[in-house]
C-alpha cells in the first residue's frame, strides 16, 4: 500500500499552505538605551524606524518580540553581533523573510526597492530567495546553479513579486534554466530581461570540460569518463544508490519545542500557564515549559536542514500530551494522553501533512519518536489519563490492570520505607518490563497476543503512517515486552514494507549483554541507539581512551551483534536529549550527567575535538544521527537540580544558530553528500588501516567503492599508510585542504593537530 499522497496533491498543498502569523519588530540600539522600540509594518515582509537620530556613532539590533528572545544582528545572523551605525538620522529598514537591512540617511528619498522571490527546481520552489538590484536601476539578478529539475520537468523557475503566489508571478509560463543560470529581471514593470544558461561556476566563463561530465579538466582526475556518468567532485565516476535504504541517509534529531518557532499563535496551547515567556534567560522552572517550537518553525528550516545534506529528520512525540500540569509543560513530548491526535503547541493534521508534502519535496524521511511503554505520570496531573480522538478511555485511577501495570515502580522494594531501593531490578527482565518507568503509567502489553493497549498503539502508529510518517523510533524500548515489539513492527511493516524502526535502550551496544541479547533475538525487530559506540567515541576525543582502544570497540560491534553487517543499521551518534552535549563535557570543569567530571578544554579545542567525533559518527558503520544544534558546536553550562552542568533539561537549549557557515556544519555537510552516493560508507566493511594512541585511519569498502578516513586528535604528524584499497591517483580530502597522492596502496598523510581527511 503506498501511503504517499499523489504529486498533484502536493503541489496544491504547497500552493495553499497557510501563512504565518506576523510577528511584531522591534529596533533597539544605544540611540535609545536599548529600550524597545516598535517598528512599522510596511507589508512584504519589511519593517520600518523612521527618523531614527544618533547624535554620536552606534549600534542597533532587531528584536522580533521585544523581549530578546530572537534577535538579529550583523549579516542578519540570530544573536549576532551588534551592527554599527554612523552619527546621523536615518531610515532603517529590516526584511522579516530574509532578515536584511538597509540603513538609508532619512533626508534623502529612497526609491522603494522591489521584492522578487525567485522560485524553482533549484530550491524546490520556495519563498525567499531575492534576487538583488543592479545599482539604481529597476533590474534584479540573481546567479543560481540549477543542478535538475523535479517530478515535473526539467531544471527551471518562475519569478515572485509577492513571494506568496497571488497570481503576480512571471512569465506565466516556467522558464527553462540549466547548470549555472544568470538571470536579469525588471522590478518596475515585472517582467523578464536575460536568461543566460551553461555558465561557469557562479556564472563565470566556462571552463574546459573535455568529456562533458560538468568537471573542469583542470581538476578532473578521471578525464575519460563515459558520456552521462555520475561523478564525484574529482570527475571519477560513482554508483549512486537510491536513497531508499536507511543508511545513505544522514539523520537530524529535531527537540522540536526548541528548535524554531514558526506559528506564535498556538505557543499557549490549553495551559497558558506552562508555556515560558523568559525561555531560556529564566531559571531551571522556565526550562521545563513549552517555548513554542513547532511544526510549522520545522517547515521553516527544511531548506536549511537540507543544506547540511539531512535527507531523515527524527521529531520528538507529535502526539497529545497533558494538559493539566500545573506550571510544568509537557514540551518534550513523553506524556501522552491521545496517541491519535496532535499537540495543539505544535500544529494540526493539516500541517502534518504539509511537513510531510514539503520534506517528500526534498526527498526527507520523516521519521516519528514514539512512546509505546507509557502515558503520562500515574501520581499527579492528570494520572494516566488515556484518550483516543478525544474520547475519554481511562486513566490509572479507574483501570482495573487491563491498560495498565500495576506492579509499582522499577527499583521500588515494595516496602514501606521508600528509602529503600532494589537496583537489581533495572537488569531483572520482568522488573523493567513489567514495572512503572519511575512515575509514568505503564501499558500492559500482551503476551502471545495483542492488549487492547497493544492495539490501541498499533492503530495510532499506522494512522501516523496515512499522515507521512516513514520510521519510528521506540522511546524506553528495553521496557517494553519484546513480543508487543515484534507485533508492532510486524503490523506497521504489513502497511509498508520499508519501515525504519529503532528503539531508545539506554546503554545499549557492544559490550552491553542484554541489548545485544534483544537484537539478535526473533522478537527484537528492531535496531537500537548505540549508547556504547557514542561512549568510546567521546572518550577517545576528550582523551580518556586511546585511538587503539576505539578501535578494538568498533571491532567489536558485528560479533556482539550477531553479524550479517547488522552494526550498519544501528542508529549511531554524540549528542542526545538523555546526555550531556560533548562540548559542554569538554569545556566545563564540573560534574556531568553518570558522575563524570568535565574536561576543561578551551572552546577552540572543545568544538575541534568534537567536530573529530562527528566526522567519526558520520564514517563508522551505522546511521549517523546529528543531535539538533551539534552542527553549531551548542552549549549551556547551567547546573540541573542534581548539579550536573549542561544536563537535563540544559541540553535543550534553544537552537543557537542556523548559521551555513560554521565549521561544524561544513564538515557534516561533506560527509552527508559523500554518505548519500558512497556504498561504503552506507554499508561497506570497516578496516583498520593505521592506530596508535592519537590516531585513527580505517577504510570503509563496498566493491569498488572506497573511502578512507584518517582521524588524528594528537599533533601534527606524517604517517606511512598501506594496504589501501583506494585505487592509485591523487585525491582531494572532502574536509580539509589536503591533496593526498595514492601509489601502490600506500599514501603519506600530514596530519595536522586535531586534523580529519577524508579520501574518496
Amino acid at each position: 500500500m503506498n501511503m504517499k499522497k499523489s504529486y498533484l496533491a502536493l503541489a496544491a498543498l504547497l500552493l495553499g499552505a497557510s501563512s504565518v502569523a506576523q510577528a511584531e519588530w522591534f529596533l533597539r540600539g544605544t540611540d535609545n538605551n536599548w529600550q524597545a522600540d516598535q517598528m512599522q509594518n510596511l507589508g512584504s515582509n519589511t519593517m520600518l524606524a523612521d527618523d531614527v537620530v544618533f547624535t554620536t556613532a552606534g549600534e542597533v539590533k532587531f528584536d522580533r518580540w521585544g523581549d530578546w528572545s530572537e534577535n538579529y544582528g550583523a549579516n542578519g545572523q540570530q544573536n549576532g553581533n551588534n551592527i554599527a551605525v554612523p552619527a546621523g538620522t536615518w531610515d532603517i529598514k529590516f526584511y522579516t523573510d530574509t532578515k536584511d537591512y538597509h540603513i538609508l540617511p532619512a533626508e534623502e528619498p529612497e526609491t522603494p526597492d522591489a521584492i522578487l522571490h525567485l522560485r524553482g527546481t533549484h530550491n524546490g520552489w520556495a519563498a525567499g530567495d531575492l534576487l538583488a538590484r543592479i545599482g539604481d536601476t529597476d533590474e534584479y539578478d540573481a546567479c543560481r546553479n540549477f543542478a535538475s529539475g523535479d517530478g515535473n520537468g526539467g531544471p527551471r523557475f518562475k519569478i515572485d513579486p509577492s513571494g506568496s503566489w497571488a497570481g503576480s508571478q512571471f512569465p506565466a509560463q516556467d522558464v527553462a534554466a540549466s547548470g549555472w543560470t544568470y538571470i536579469v529581471a525588471n522590478g518596475a514593470n515585472n517582467s523578464l530581461v536575460s536568461v543566460t544558461t551553461d555558465l561557469g561556476v557562479n556564472c563565470g566563463v566556462v571552463a574546459a570540460d573535455s568529456d562533458g561530465d560538468g568537471v573542469p579538466d583542470s581538476i578532473d582526475q578521471c578525464p575519460n569518463t563515459p558520456a552521462g556518468a555520475s561523478v564525484d567532485a574529482d570527475g571519477c565516476e560513482v554508483v549512486t544508490p537510491p536513497l531508499s535504504d536507511f543508511r545513505n541517509r544522514s539523520m537530524y534529531f529535531v527537540f522540536v519545542d526548541r528548535f524554531h518557532n514558526g506559528d506564535t499563535s498556538n505557543d499557549g496551547g490549553n495551559n497558558p500557564a506552562g508555556t515560558s515567556a523568559s525561555k531560556q534567560a529564566g531559571g531551571l522552572s522556565e526550562w521545563k515549559k513549552y517555548w513554542g517550537g513547532d511544526i510549522q518553525g520545522l517547515i521553516d528550516k527544511l531548506d536549511y536542514l537540507q543544506n547540511l545534506g539531512i535527507t531523515a529528520i527524527w521529531v520528538t512525540p507529535l502526539n497529545d500530551n497533558i494538559d493539566n500540569t500545573g506550571s510544568d509543560g509537557a514540551y518534550h513530548g513523553y506524556w501522552g494522553r491521545d496517541f491519535y491526535e496532535v499537540d495543539e503547541h505544535l500544529g494540526d493534521w493539516a500541517l502534518v501533512d504539509q511537513l510531510d508534502a514539503e520534506m517528500e519535496a526534498r526527498g526527507m524521511k520523516l521519521v516519528l519518536d514514539i512512546a509505546l511503554n507509557h502515558s503520562n505520570q500515574d501520581d499527579q496531573y492528570e494520572f494516566g489519563a488515556l484518550y483516543k480522538e478525544g474520547t475519554f478511555i481511562t486513566d490509572f485511577l479507574q483501570d482495573d490492570g487491563t491498560w495498565y501495570h500495576r506492579n509499582g515502580a522499577i527499583a521500588d522494594c515494595g516496602d514501606s520505607d521508600p528509602t529503600t531501593q532494589c537496583f537489581g531490578e533495572w537488569d531483572d527482565p520482568w522488573a523493567f518490563t513489567n514495572k512503572t518507568l519511575f512515575n509514568l503509567t505503564d501499558f500492559n502489553h500482551g503476551i502471545s497476543s495483542n492488549s487492547v493497549a497493544d492495539q490501541y498503539l498499533i492503530d495510532a502508529a499506522i494512522k501516523w503512517m496515512q499522515h507521512g510518517v516513514d520510521a519510528f523510533r521506540i522511546d524506553a524500548i528495553k521496557h517494553i515486552e519484546p513480543s508487543f515489539i515484534k507485533r508492532f513492527n510486524d503490523a506497521v511493516r504489513a502497511v509498508d514494507p520499508d519501515v525504519y524502526i529503532f528503539g531508545e535502550w539506554y546503554g545499549a551496544g557492544a559490550g552491553d549483554a542484554l541489548s545485544m541479547e534483544f537484537l539478535s533475538s526473533a522478537n527484537g525487530k528492531s535496531e537500537l541507539l548505540d549508547f556504547q559506540l557514542r561512549n568510546n567515541i567521546e572518550a577517545a576525543i576528550a582523551g580518556d581512551i586511546t585511538m587503539t582502544e576505539l578501535n578494538t570497540h568498533i571491532e567489536s560491534r558485528p560479533g556482539a551483534m550477531g553479524g550479517n553487517s547488522r552494526e550498519s543499521w544501528q542508529p549511531i551518534f554524540l549528542d542526545n536529549h538523555d546526555a550531556t552535549r560533548t562540548s559542554v563535557f569538554l569545556q566545563t570543569t564540573g560534574p556531568v550527567d553518570n558522575g563524570r567530571t568535565g574536561k576543561g578544554f578551551s572552546k577552540a579545542l572543545a568544538d575541534a575535538r568534537q567536530n573529530l567525533g562527528m566526522a567519526l559518527v558520520m564514517t563508522l558503520p551505522g546511521i549517523p544521527t546529528i543531535y539538533y544544534g551539534s552542527e553549531q558546536n551548542s552549549t549551556w553550562f547551567d547546573a540541573n537540580g542534581d548539579g550536573q552542568i549542561g544536563h537535563d533539561p540544559y541540553n535543550r537549549e534553544a537552537m543557537p544558530s542556523f548559521s551555513e557557515t560554521s565549521d561544524a556544519f561544513l564538515l557534516i555537510k561533506a560527509l552527508a553528500d559523500l554518505r548519500a552516493q558512497s556504498p561504503a560508507l552506507a554499508a561497506g566493511s570497516y578496516n583498520q588501516r593505521w592506530v596508535n594512541g592519537d590516531i585513527l585511519v580505517f577504510e570503509r569498502v563496498s566493491g569498488s567503492d572506497s573511502v578512507m578516513v584518517a582521524v588524528n586528535r594528537g599533533g601534527s604528524t606524517s604517517i606511512n599508510v598501506s594496504s589501501l584499497s583506494l585505487a592509485d591517483g591523487q585525491y582531494n580530502s572532502h574536509t580539509s585542504s589536503d591533496v593526498v597522492n595514492v601509489s601502490g596502496g600506500s599514501a603519506v598523510l600530514n596530519l595536522d593537530a586535531n586534523e580529519v581527511i577524508v579520501l574518496h
